[in-house]
Order: C-alpha cells, then structure tokens, then sequence
C-alpha cells in the first residue's frame, strides 16, 4: 500500500447570520481570525482558509492594525483567501447576474485590498448546485470547486465536472464533511483512533496518495494541538504523514494527475423545505433583482446619455442583497431575529435603488420628444398626458401596463390611450375618483401596449376621447357575466382569442382551461379543480418538509411530494370552501375574483387575462392561522408521461419527479403541447401524477427539532416561522403552449412576466430622441440580453464603458448573431464574466458602426465590454 498524505486545511465555516445576527456573528468570528493569526505568527507551520468578503472586509476595518500581519501571510501563502464572493450563497434560488455579481464583489476586494486573485471556489456548505456552475465558475478565473453537497456515495471524491455548455470545473466533493478532523483528541492513541475512522471512507476513494481533510465546523475556533498531534503521528507510524496544507498546496499536486472521471448533470435537491421556509424572503430578492436589473440598465443608457453613471450608489445597494442571498438566510433556515434584520435590508436596498431608477428614467424621459398635436399641447393642461412605456427586455414585445393619471379639466368623463402614431389600444380603468360633474378627477388605468421596441420604449398618451376618433382596435375578451348583473350562473366564463377557462363561481377553482389554438382542454374531468389551494400537514422544520433537518445530508435527498388524497384529514382544498365570486369585464382585461375564510385562515385570489395575450396571471392572498402546515398551488393536467423541465440560471434542464427551485418557471410537457407556470420569488415545485405544483407557504419553526449547535439553542425565537396572522401576496400565472418548452419560448415569457414593462407619466416637452426608439436588438431570439450595466472600475477599464451579457437559452448552436445598438461602437472587447478580458472565440463591429457579430454554443455565456460614443443631441 502507498503512504498516504494527508492535507489538513484548518478553516472555520463563517455562518455569516443564520442563528446569531451579523453583529453578532462578528464578535466570534474576529475572535477565531485573531486567533488564527497568533498561532501562525508562533507557529511557522500552521496554516488557515479563510472565506466570504463580509466577514475578511469587516474584520480588516474593525482590526486595521492586524491588517500587515494578515497581509504577510498572505504573501507567504499560509493565510489562503478562498471562496471569492461577497457571501457564500444559495446558487439555486438567487438568478445567475446576482451569483455573477457575488463573484465581481469578492474577487475585485480581494484583488484591490490585498492583492489576491482567489481561485479556490468555495461553495462546501451551499444547499445544491446546478449544471451551469462549471461554465460560471470557469469564467470567474476559478480553478476548482470545493463542496459538501451532493455527491455520490460511490461515485468520486474528485472529478471534472462538465456543465451543460460543455465547460469543465475540476471538483473536490468534501464526502466527509468539512469537519473532517475537526475535535481531534488531545492523546496520539485516542488521536490514532479517531483519525482511522474519519479518514477511513476518504482513503477508500481516494484517487491518489493525497487526502484532503478539509477540517473545521460552524464559527469553531482553531485547534492548536493538532501540530504537536501530527508531530508525534508522522514520527511513530507508517501508514499516513499529515501536514497543514492549503488548498492551494493541494491542489497544485493533484488537479493535473490523469484518470479522473467526467461527471455529468444536476447536484440537486437537499432540503426541499427551504424553497418554501420565509418565502418573503425569496420574493423580496427577486423582487430586488428585478429592480437592480433596471436599474443598471438603465444607469448605463444615461451614460449614454451623457450623464455620469450612479455605478458606484448601485454597488452599494447591491451589498446587502448579496449578503441575504447568503445560502442559510435566502433559504429561510434562520432565526426570528434574523429574519427581521433580513427583511429590514431588503427594505433599504429597496427604497434606494428605486430613487436611482427613478433618477435615471428622469434622464431617459428628459431627452425624449413627447410633444403632442398643436390643438393637443397648447395650453398649460394639455387634454392628453403623455405615458413613454420602457421595455427593459431585448426583444419587441406586447404586455400589459399600467399607470395612474388625473385631469384638471372637470369635463374628462371619457378617455382613450393611444400609440405614437395615434391608434388606440385596449385599455380599462381600474378604478377612478371624479368630480361632481362626473368627469375624471384621478384614476388608474391599464392598457395593452403592442409591440413595445427591444430594450427600448415608445410614447403613448392617455387623455380625453374626441367623438370623432374610433377606436381602432378590437378587444378580443369575452365573458358570460354582464357587465352591471351578476347573472345567476354557477360557473363564469372569461375568454380571449386564445383561452376559455371556466371558473367555479364560488370558490375561484378553474374547471376549464381550454387553448383555442390548439383544441385542446387542460384540466380533466375528474379533477376540476386548476389553480386551487391546499393546504396540508407540515411536521418539518425550515430545511425539510415532514421531517427535521439532517445536517450531515450529503446525499440528494429527492422524496417525491403528490398531491393529498380528496378526503385526507391532514389536507384542505380551498375550492371545498367558498364565497361570492365576481367577474369585472374590460377592454384590456377580464378578471374573475373572490375571497372567504380558508379554515381557520383567509383565502383571496384574482384570475385575469388579457386582450392580445396568451397567459393567465394569479393574484392570491393567503392569511395563515395554523402551526405546521404547508400552502400549494396545483393545477391537474390531462398531460400524461410529460417532461419535466425547470429553469436554471441562464439555461434549462429536464429534471425528475420530485421538489426543486427553479427560476422563472417548470414547464411540463409531452412535445405535443405543454403547461407552463411562471413564478415571481415562489422557487419550489414539482409535478406527480400529472399535478403542476407550486410551493407558496411553509409554516413551520425550530420547535420541531434541531440540535444546540452552531449558535442555536432552544430559547431562541423561531416562531415566526408560523406565519400566523401575516398576509402574503402571490403572484403566478399558467401559459398553456403547443409544443416543448423551446417551441413556446419560455424562457422570454418567464422574464416578460418578471419585468413588467414600466409606464412613466411626464411632461409634453420636445426632446432629441424621437417618439419610439430601440436601444439594443439581437438578431436570434434564443439569444437572450441578461445584463447591461456600466463596466466595472477595473484597472484595465477604457473609461465609462458598457457591458452587454448574452447566453443562449435553448441548447442550440447558435452562428452569426447580430447585436444591434442606437449608439455608434468605437471598440469592443469580449470579457469573463467579471469584466476581465480573456480569449474569446472572436466578436468584430459591424460595417455599420452599429453592431457586433458572434457565434454562440449552446447554453453559453458571453460578455462584452464596449466603448461607445454618445447619442448626439
């Protein structure tokens, strides 16, 4: 047999707010890295990992005077920096710009404040990884991934793993834990004991005479004796030699042997539960993503513009979104007091970041023409109000908007909304306060916006109809309620020209949903009951549902979740209860809505659809008052042996019976024709039995059992976790297709019900952007704009450039893409994902001065950074 050696890393896994706040946190983990650095200052052999910037940045600021000290044994390569990323994050929840974004926030600190390229990734204790992890970590300037979850109990200790664009990503899956040594005994016998069975399922894959032992646990301090430990080992026996090592030591000896297997495909589920555990949560951060994503957007449109970009405020709203995407906090498996904290950030970020898209929209408007006709814009009060509708989405698209208006003038009692060139459009009021004369004082309006230009806008107008202008378009929406009496019908029907869903009058369920395109109905007789409720026992805590928390799952932990048998006492339908449902007619839309006592708690739900578009959107509102139980949503299909498919970042992949978090929307289909739900912060679902499934609400807490460890004890408040008294809000909506999920091309229709056009009232002025404008157009539809941002402040940054990032959404090869842009391009450079340029397969400018050309693999990523000369006034 060969002499093992065995690399012991010391680290400490910095838990950055789970059961202890941040601040707390701090105090225990200064305490661990100023110990850390004595025993390396006494002892020129020890060694320590250290990960997450919010942990190393905090610490420099609060200890300035142990930064040379950190900085020496950095330089000496015994202090090793690892992860290189703000947080440690959850991958499955968050979208792939946020984990981006993580990357840029680590790597760019750690290189400017200490001169560190990290290459070690570092995810040992993230809840799951999806198969784009390769091609991200690849194009970060990782070498290697360490992590805790999952692997294969008999599969290997280290591989390649290839991603689902064909990059590879040299793995270490830490199948012992990365506690691996970690509470070694004082005593060499004990010591030899306790080593044999820790290492011993470690040595029995290892795939050469190295063993890496990754040892440490959740904010632990340093064990100094293990050198004297390993002293007296090396010297009394033959079978294995340690050494503190780093994983830079390691890895430099092993990651270039030959022989280690390719693996393939998905490291997901483990704990289900957390998909659905403090869903705020989940819906605040997409609904921060969202935010954040326009709001760079449309920073760097001002750039062009001519105004200085906001890059460095929107930096700094970003951080504590990044920090919450931290895996333990976005999961939901965190104490009250966190929780409150967390929520509290998201608020801040919030209110910001909504003042810079506000600023930067501001810009936009200012340089548009929105002048009217003569006998339109003439006085103080113009009779029509200008509305410029942005489309933050690289594709021209038709959607829904909405805005509030008011009018001075008392004797507005009708009005119409119209295009740039003066057609009308569909739209409704919501609802309106008037003047005693009747006319419209204030009112909120919707309208259906029609072919909206590609990352661009177009200026519409709202004011008072004129008798002698028709309307010209033609509503498609139809209901069999009239439109002042309730008609005494059992069942309302509301249709557009592609859908007729019949809805049970007094409990919201949808009988019917039935695509006109196709012939074909979706919901089957026997159970009609799409869209419902229920409600159903929950013995879980925030990890699992119906079960504690193992926190040594190391393994996939896929258990399959069907639909309550009709009858179970532990379930409730929410169409066995009932109210008073109504249906409110309109021209852009018709809605179906009621609400009742669900149990003990509150139920409420709005189904809409519009004129001109093939969706159905969902509005519920829970009020939950019960402890232990779960929410879901589920729709029956009359689909059967379809596929399941779910969106991950920047790509889609088929997946089995089962719970997992997606991005935007599952779809499943049999390539005939398929469903599709979108979903808005609401990850978890799943598909039995032909049910579509999505996860609203878990009520649970910590009672239901966790060990004292890691900061917890059982005097801390989790009850929170209930959910009672708290009103939640949903949102969701079903998109019946022809086809597979790339034939219905989901992936756009998830991101347009993910960022709504915005509606923006203004002034009537004249600007030097004409009335409808695209800024950014891409030739191939499967070739999706993910971000456009001002670059990064990097050194070898030309001035305020742009980044564009692209990635192609259907596995296709993808030749010859045009990108096309209103700004002429001076230069272009193809970058990695954190702004750095690196060799790429080659992008040139168009002859036009307008446009850049590439090719595409499928499902890969590509970034650009481009130097730019302004719009001319």
């Amino acid at each position: 047999m060969m002499k093992r050696t065995v690399h012991y890393v010391p680290h400490t896994h910095y838990d950055a707010e789970v059961f202890l706040t941040r601040d707390e946190t701090f105090e225990i983990g200064y305490s661990i890295l100023i110990g850390a650095l004595s025993e390396m200052k006494e002892n020129p052999d020890f060694k320590f990992a250290v990960d997450q910037t919010c942990y190393i940045a905090p610490f420099l600021h609060a200890y300035p005077e142990y930064r040379p000290l950190f900085q020496q044994f950095i330089d000496e390569k015994r202090l090793e920096i690892t992860c290189g990323m703000h947080a440690m994050p959850d991958v499955n929840i968050p979208s792939g710009e946020s984990f981006i974004r993580q990357i840029i926030s680590g790597k760019s600190w750690c290189k400017r404040e200490l001169g560190v390229d990290v290459k070690s990734g570092w995810l040992l204790d993230t809840f799951g990884q999806h198969p784009q992890i390769p091609q991200l970590m690849v194009k970060s300037g990782f070498d290697y991934n360490l992590f805790q979850r999952l692997g294969e109990l008999n599969g290997p200790t280290e591989f390649w793993w290839q991603g689902i664009d064909g990059s590879r990503l040299f793995c270490h899956w830490m199948r012992a834990s990365y506690a691996v040594l970690y509470g070694a005994p004082n005593s060499l016998p004990e010591f030899k004991t306790f080593a044999g069975k820790r290492l011993n399922d470690l040595i029995k894959h290892a795939s050469s005479e190295h063993i890496l032992a990754v040892s440490g646990a959740d904010l632990t301090h340093i064990e100094p004796h293990v050198t004297a430990l390993f002293k007296q080992y090396n010297s009394t026996f033959d079978d294995l030699q340690f050494i503190i090592s780093t994983p830079a030591e390691y890895f430099a000896l092993v990651k270039d042997l030959p022989g280690y297997p390719v693996c393939e495909g998905d490291k997901n589920p483990v704990f289900q539960g957390c998909f659905s555990a403090r869903i705020a949560v989940k819906q605040w951060n997409r609904k921060l993503e969202t935010l954040l994503a326009n709001a760079e957007l449309l920073d760097a449109l001002s750039l062009m513009l001519g105004v200085k970009s906001s890059g460095d405020r929107l930096r700094e709203i970003w951080e504590p979104v990044l920090f919450n995407q931290f895996h333990d906090i976005i999961c939901g498996s965190h104490v009250d007091k966190v929780y409150a904290n967390v929520i509290d950030r998201y608020k801040g970020s919030h209110a910001t970041g909504q003042l810079l898209l506000t600023a930067a929209l501001d810009t936009l408007i200012d340089a548009i023409d929105t002048s009217l006709e003569p006998d339109e814009s003439s006085h103080n009060s113009p009779s029509r109000i200008p509305i410029i509708v942005f489309n933050p989405l690289a594709w021209d698209r038709d959607d829904v908007a909405e805005c509030n208006v008011a009018f001075t003038d008392k004797e507005v009692h009708e009005i119409d909304v119209r295009d740039s060139v003066g057609s009308t459009v569909p739209f409704d009021i919501l609802s309106a306060e008037r003047y005693s004369t009747g006319g419209i004082k204030r009112a909120r309006i919707l309208f259906i916006a029609q072919n909206v230009p590609s990352i661009g806008y177009e200026v519409y107008s709202v004011g008072n109809k004129s008798e002698d202008i028709n309307d010209t378009y033609h509503s498609s929406l139809w209901s069999n309620q009239p439109d002042f009496l309730m008609a005494d019908n059992h069942r309302d029907v509301i249709e557009n020209e592609f859908l007729s869903l019949e809805i049970d009058a007094w409990n919201g369920a949808i009988r019917s949903l039935y695509d006109k395109t196709t012939d074909w109905e979706f919901i089957p007789v026997e159970k009609p009951f799409g869209g419902t409720i229920v409600k159903e026992l929950d013995n879980g805590n925030f990890w699992e549902y119906n079960g504690h928390c193992k926190g040594d799952a190391l393994m996939p932990m896929n258990r399959t979740h069907p639909l309550p048998i009709e009858g179970d006492a532990r379930a409730a339908f929410s169409y066995h209860y009932g109210g008073d449902g109504r249906v409110t007619n309109g021209s852009a839309r018709t809605e179906y809505n009621v609400n009742f006592a669900f149990g003990s708690g509150f139920f409420a739900t709005r189904i809409r659809i519009y004129s001109g578009l093939p969706r159905v959107d969902i509005h519920t509102t829970l009020i939950n008052q019960d402890e232990r139980v779960r929410y879901r949503m589920a729709v029956p299909t009359t689909l059967h042996g379809g596929k399941v498919t779910h969106e991950i970042p920047f790509g889609a992949i088929q997946r089995p019976d089962g719970e997992f978090a997606a991005q935007n929307w599952i779809d499943y289909s049999d390539n005939a024709r398929g469903l599709a739900v979108f979903n808005r912060g609401l990850p978890g679902n799943c598909v039995h039995d032909n049910v579509v499934m999505l996860s609203l609400l878990k009520c649970t807490a910590l009672k239901e059992g966790y060990g004292e460890v890691g900061g917890f004890n059982r005097g801390t408040k989790t009850t929170d976790g209930y959910e009672k008294d708290v009103q939640h809000e949903f949102d969701y909506a079903l998109f019946p297709h022809i086809g597979t999920w790339k034939d219905a091309r989901l992936v756009q229709r998830g991101l347009e019900f993910n960022r709504p056009l915005l509606a923006l009232k203004t002034g009537v002025h004249r600007g030097y952007l004409p009335k409808r404008l695209s800024f950014v157009t891409v030739s191939a539809a499967n070739v999706i704009v993910s971000n456009v941002k001002a670059a990064e402040p990097l050194p070898n940054n030309i001035g305020e450039e742009i980044v564009v990032r692209v990635y192609e959404s259907s596995g296709w090869e993808t030749t010859d893409v045009e990108i096309r842009t209103a700004f002429d391009i001076e230069s272009v450079t193809e970058v990695n994902l954190i702004e750095e340029e690196a060799p790429g397969s080659g992008v040139s400018v168009g002859r036009d001065g307008r446009s850049i050309r590439l090719d595409m693999g499928p499902f890969e990523i590509k970034t650009f950074r481009i130097n730019w000369k302004p719009l001319a006034h």
